[in-house]
């Protein structure tokens, strides 16, 4: 069986195939992992098991990392993982010579912060931040490898507590249903959720379910399209919610407790027109196929709130030959969007973005062809001025298209589409470095949008990064003192003519009222204002009139400031 954990539907672009918005686990042996990046020719094994520390039974579904100790300093770079099968083993593929701290999170936990990431949080204050640091290398073990010999590692993982759903699918006749899909959705949750495919007995079952009220539903396998099918992923519009309704406000919730399972949530399959879409994606002019392409659909004017709306969405990847497919479609119209895959630094094909309409009338709709434009290209390379942080991570966006700075500063962005946008670069980590200048052709583009036209090709775009002027500190309430959780601190130049355009320095504070903030250094006009209050001004003439008093702070070139600001 395959289970899915299910991430918001915006960003299904971002990621490629039917694991867009899933992890997979199978169930014959744990997944190999990425490579770290680490630059070394000695290499060795990595494997382990997980264990719950208070029962010593095994952890499945464990999401394992191993992070490079020098990676801590940088925060960025590529984290290699791997998910613990049912016996909560895990290995990963030979891994460079060099010190790592195992990194252990339960991959259905629902955590709203940053308490999974990979690296400790950071809240700007450096006692604080040093402290939680401490606290990771205590929590984490930490490893050696030799790149000669295997490296084995036993861990004790905080038990979860997580429960089950379980049950069969079958057809009005009572048979089993081999090979649905079958979805688990928490309410009042409009992000998590699951998917499974039932065995050839029409069985399934959920594991690692957060405890809470679950809608579970079941559609009919997908229609089979020669050998091999392209991926894809089915949302519910076509489905059947237990016991046997279409209609998911009748569905009565299944409650999901710590620890137990709960069994015969079975559904029979309601009798339903439902069909299925076929074609292919090419380039214009010569229509070579075009692989790696997501073809979202939506369904026009429907009416959709909460969990049925967060998984309504289908989609597929295109295949080597730009075949996609999509099934267990309802009659009527549809949006087509197809994108490029999402992922950064990924080989495959760039083009523009293109949409358009589709009908379901009563029949599968075969051969759809659909042509997308490659668009233009921009090319030039990065500079960064010298500092005390290791290099970043950079990416470049010119409107939907984008593309992953190479390791010597090149960078060539295809598929932009034709219009005028802010050229944006991307840091990670961030507020260490910030974008000094960008210019191409004597174009100032920090303060003017890069225009493109249908195939244009722009080279020689030159950017400089610096070391950023970085501000830290905490909010505190004007009564009592206390940190303000959930306050946007903004940096206004006091000056516009020398800011960029299209960026402004911000920040939010956390639990503890901390933030941090980056940028160039200058003199700036501080703004506050609680997320999901009115905004207040973001020019600096507004802002002069508003309050002739306004606080300032500059910073000076590559400086590191610490101010308590007062709300």
């Amino acid at each position: 069986m395959r289970i899915s954990r299910l991430a918001a539907a915006a960003l299904a672009f971002m990621l490629v195939g039917a694991n867009a918005y899933a992890q997979s686990e199978t169930a014959a042996k744990p997944r190999a992992a990425d490579q770290s990046g680490q630059n070394s020719s000695r290499m060795s094994i990595v494997k382990g098991r997980a264990l719950y520390e208070d029962t010593g039974q095994p952890a499945p579904r464990e999401r394992i990392q191993l992070v490079a100790i020098e990676l801590l300093a940088s925060r960025g770079g590529r984290i290699p993982g791997t998910v613990t099968d049912a016996n909560g083993d895990f290995v990963f593929t030979p891994q460079a010579a060099g010190e790592y701290y195992v990194v252990a999170h339960p991959v259905d936990e629902h955590v709203r912060s940053a308490e999974s990431a990979p690296f400790p949080l950071q809240s700007g204050d450096p006692v604080a931040d040093a402290a939680r640091l401490e606290q990771y290398k205590k929590d984490f073990p930490r490893i050696t490898v030799n790149g000669e010999s295997p490296v084995e590692i036993n861990l004790r993982v905080k038990n979860p507590h997580f429960g089950s759903i379980s049950g069969r699918i079958v057809n009005t006749n009572g048979g089993p249903v081999a090979g649905a899909n079958v979805h688990a959705m928490k309410t009042g949750e409009r992000w998590l959720g699951a998917s499974i495919t039932a065995d050839e007995k029409g069985a399934y079952l959920f594991r690692g379910l957060p405890a809470g009220e679950y809608i579970v539903s079941a559609d009919p396998p997908p229609k089979m399209v020669g050998a091999a099918r392209p991926q894809s992923f089915a949302g519910v519009l076509g489905s059947t919610y237990f016991p046997s309704t279409i209609d998911a406000r009748t569905s009565p919730p299944v409650v999901v407790s710590a620890d137990r399972e709960i069994v015969e949530i079975n559904i029979t399959l309601a009798l339903r027109s439902l069909h299925s879409v076929a074609g292919t994606v090419r380039a214009e002019g010569d229509g070579h196929p075009v692989a790696g392409a997501t073809v979202r659909l939506n369904k026009k004017d429907a009416v959709q709130t909460g969990i049925e709306a967060a998984m309504s969405d289908y989609f597929s990847t295109t295949d080597a030959q730009g075949r996609w497919f999509l099934s267990n479609l309802p009659d009527g119209t549809y949006t087509l969007d197809v994108r490029p895959t999402g992922i950064l630094g990924s080989k495959l094909e760039r083009f523009v973005d293109k949409r358009q309409d589709l009908t379901v009338a009563g029949a599968d709709v075969e051969n759809l062809a659909i042509e997308v434009s490659l668009g233009g290209r921009v090319s030039g390379h990065i500079t960064i001025e010298p500092g005390n942080a290791p290099a970043p991570d950079i990416s470049i966006n010119v409107g939907s298209a984008f593309a992953q700075v190479e390791a010597n500063g090149a960078f060539t962005v295809t598929g932009v589409p034709e219009g005028e946008f802010p050229f944006s670069v991307a840091i990670r980590p961030q507020n260490v470095f910030y974008a000094k200048s960008i210019q191409v052709n004597g174009v100032d583009l920090l303060r003017e949008k890069l225009k493109a036209t249908m195939g244009t090709e722009i080279k020689d775009v030159r950017v400089v990064i610096a070391p950023a002027s970085i501000l830290t500190g905490r909010v505190l309430s004007a009564s009592g003192g206390t940190p303000l959780s959930r306050v946007m601190v903004m940096l206004i130049p006091v000056d516009p003519s020398t800011a960029p355009a299209f960026q402004r320095p911000n920040g939010g504070t956390n639990e503890q009222g901390a933030f941090i903030v980056s940028g160039a250094p200058g003199e700036y006009f501080l703004v506050l204002w609680r997320l999901g209050g009115p905004l207040p001004p973001h020019d600096a003439d507004s802002i002069k009139k508003l309050s002739p008093n306004a606080m300032r702070v500059t910073l000076g070139p590559g400086e590191r400031k610490s101010m308590d600001l007062v709300k």
